[in-house]
């Protein structure tokens, strides 16, 4: 091979050695930016979430009525108050 030859060829090669790491640096670049989307996202989740357990936190520390007890027993456990009347509502089906 000639000195021409040899330097035509490795100005290819430099060629595509340049065109491959601007290709891959721009790739990563669109990497980066859906990443630091995808961070904003799960940042403002977090903030929701975070307000949420202030807020459930909250509740916890209030005193909790009576009344709210009868409820929720009779809403999540089907606890009654002795004498109550329980109607039966049953149709055929």
């Amino acid at each position: 091979m000639n000195g021409a030859k040899l330097i035509f060829f490795g100005k290819i090669i430099f060629t595509v050695l340049i065109v491959f790491l601007v290709i891959t640096i721009i790739d990563k670049n669109l990497e980066i930016n859906d990443l630091k989307e995808k961070e904003e996202k799960v940042r403002q989740q977090m903030q929701s979430y975070t307000l949420q357990v202030e807020k459930l936190n909250t509740q916890l520390e209030e005193e909790v009525s009576e009344e709210t007890i009868k409820r929720i027993a009779r809403e999540k456990l089907n606890l009654r108050d002795p004498g109550d009347i329980i109607y039966a509502n049953e149709q055929p089906g």
